[in-house]
Parts: C-alpha cells; sequence; structure tokens
C-alpha cells in the first residue's frame, strides 16, 4: 500500500547496527564457538582482524582430532555464512540446529561486548 513518504536508500535493510569487535580484554576471554556433528567438530574465533572457522575430524584409532581444513575471513558473517554452507550436508535438521546454536553464541558475544 503506497504511503506517500519518499523511499530512503538501504531501507529494505533495516536499521544499520556497528559490527561487533570486542576489546582486547573481551577477545582474549570470549570463548571461541564449537559445534560437533558426529566425528567433526567446527570451531570459530576470532584471531586478530580475521574470523577464522577450522573443521576438526575425530579419529578412533589415535584418540584425537585432526584438522580437516581452516580458512580465515574478514567479516564474521563470512566465516558464519561458510559454517553453515557446510553443515548443510548433514540434514535441514542438524542445519537448523547449528544455525540456531551459531545465533545463540552471536547473541552472548554481543552482550559482552
Amino acid at each position: 500500500m503506497p504511503t506517500g513518504a519518499t523511499a530512503k536508500p538501504n531501507d529494505d535493510r533495516g536499521p544499520r547496527r556497528a559490527p561487533f569487535r570486542p576489546s582486547r580484554r573481551e577477545a582474549a576471554t570470549m570463548a571461541p564457538f564449537s559445534w560437533q556433528d558426529g566425528r567433526r567438530l567446527w570451531i570459530l574465533e576470532r584471531a586478530g582482524l580475521r574470523w577464522t572457522l577450522a573443521e576438526l575430524r575425530f579419529e578412533p584409532g589415535c584418540c584425537c582430532y585432526l584438522e580437516v581444513r581452516r580458512a580465515s575471513y574478514r567479516w564474521p558473517r563470512e566465516a558464519a555464512g561458510a559454517f553453515l554452507a557446510r553443515t548443510v550436508a548433514s540434514g535441514d535438521g542438524r542445519l537448523a540446529e547449528a544455525a540456531g546454536v551459531l545465533a545463540e553464541w552471536v547473541k552472548r558475544a554481543e552482550i559482552a561486548g
């Protein structure tokens, strides 16, 4: 329904929020995000000015985790997107669970910051 109001640029994106940037002390004490999917363990953390996403796989023979891949991202949303894209192979239920756990971690991080 037209309201007669003029559209402003970026109206469809909602209000802008400042990016999450914890202080050095907060960053040092903030726990990284982790999520277990069977034998896979995902870890997402801030490392300096970058966000690192690592995938590890548990190997029962040596009773240890082996790193499968690690990637570094400039923006947290890129790292989160890569994490969620990789969980698609686990099925819709696991994807929904991963997204929920990630969202809760982000909320806690924002409250701490």
